[in-house]
């Protein structure tokens, strides 16, 4: 619940921050970590995202900050890519030189006053690993509440949704330098078991990044893919390429306090299929143009499934340094037909 979240992590030490929006919504903001950690609707403390669970006592959140290593909160994250660039030290043993830069998380995230409210900054440099290349970088993220899309239909749901702005600024190499390229990655985590929904123009093509995907989990229409995640198992991730994706992903899933309810919560992000991106697959480095992933991740108590999106990439050249990604986020909670009325106007399929 929220108040006990916001309370268990300042007996830890963090500090949030929580934002109103229509209908009463609330977004909690964990700055130090530059995420969106909760997303709630007007009349329900049940967060729409997956927090670590390491953070329902605060003794528990306490040591869960002190444990060295990569630390996982939860929430909605931004990370850059290529990933196999800047996580992954040795392409022949992913799994086993995989790590987390301290740089991008957690990062040296400070909040600042933007012209939207809060603005979160994260200045610092990051390492390619094939070239042993040091990268300066800043990401600016802003996050302000969004407006219910579908509020003409006068549905019985609630509600809750905000925009994310996230800016990239590379440091311009020298002339002789061959230029970089480094992209925006946005991470959403969602509860498990859930139902990935992606809307496509076409029949989709996905490529496994690693792990195994049932084929009876996998659904390939000629407008959508749609992947029933699995809540066992080990991690799974799926990627697309841009021909093809129309821009918004939606994952479903069940209330777990509430089996009446339901939830949708809807990505909406910009796509160019000429657009410079950089993500690749693990064993094909040359294979990129990678915008979204689903990923299933089974980690001891650290289980939730991911919505994914990449933005094109900056380069470390003259006038080319800077992007800028917009995406909004719309989550929505109700009984099933309503949710399904929801599914169709934004996703162009029903759930199931």
């Amino acid at each position: 619940m929220m108040i006990s979240l916001i309370d268990n992590l300042k007996q830890a030490g963090k500090t949030t921050v929580v934002f109103a929006g229509p209908e009463s919504s609330r977004i909690l903001i964990l700055p130090e970590f530059g995420r969106v950690l909760g997303l709630y609707t007007g009349n329900s403390d049940a967060n729409f995202l997956w927090t670590n669970p390491a953070l329902a006592t605060a003794e528990s959140a306490t040591e869960f900050f002190r444990r060295g290593g990569w630390r996982n909160p939860g929430g909605d994250r931004t990370w850059l890519a290529p990933e196999i660039d800047l996580f992954i030290g040795d392409l022949a043993r992913p799994g086993e030189t995989y790590a987390v830069p301290a740089a991008l998380d957690p990062g040296q995230w400070r909040g600042e006053d933007g012209t939207h409210g809060l603005q979160l900054k994260n200045e610092s440099v990051v390492q390619l690993k094939r070239s042993g290349r040091d990268i300066s970088f800043a990401i600016t993220k802003q996050v302000r509440m969004a407006a219910n899309p579908l509020c003409d239909l006068k549905l019985d749901l609630s509600y809750a949704g905000y925009e994310l702005t996230t800016m990239l600024e590379l440091d311009e190499d020298r002339a002789d330098s061959l230029p970089a390229r480094l992209g925006v990655w946005n991470l959403l985590q969602l509860p498990k078991p859930g139902r990935m929904i992606v809307p496509t123009c076409r029949r989709a093509v996905p490529q496994t990044v690693f792990g195994e995907v049932s084929p009876a989990d996998l659904a390939l229409a000629d407008h959508a893919l749609v992947w029933s995640m699995p809540d066992t198992g080990d991690n799974a991730k799926l990627s697309l390429k841009a021909d093809g994706l129309t821009g918004r992903a939606g994952y479903f899933y069940r209330s777990f306090q509430d089996a009446d309810l339901w939830n949708l919560v809807v990505r909406n992000f910009t796509v160019n299929p000429f657009g410079d991106y950089v993500d690749a697959l693990w064993d094909d480095p040359a294979d990129t143009g990678y915008v979204f992933q689903a990923c299933a991740v089974n980690e001891g108590d650290e289980t939730f499934n991911e919505l994914e999106y990449h933005a094109p990439a900056a380069v470390t050249a003259p006038g080319q340094n800077r992007v800028c990604d917009q995406s909004q986020l719309w989550a929505f909670r109700g009984g099933f037909a309503n949710i399904a009325t929801v599914a169709e106007h934004l996703l162009g399929t029903r759930p199931f």
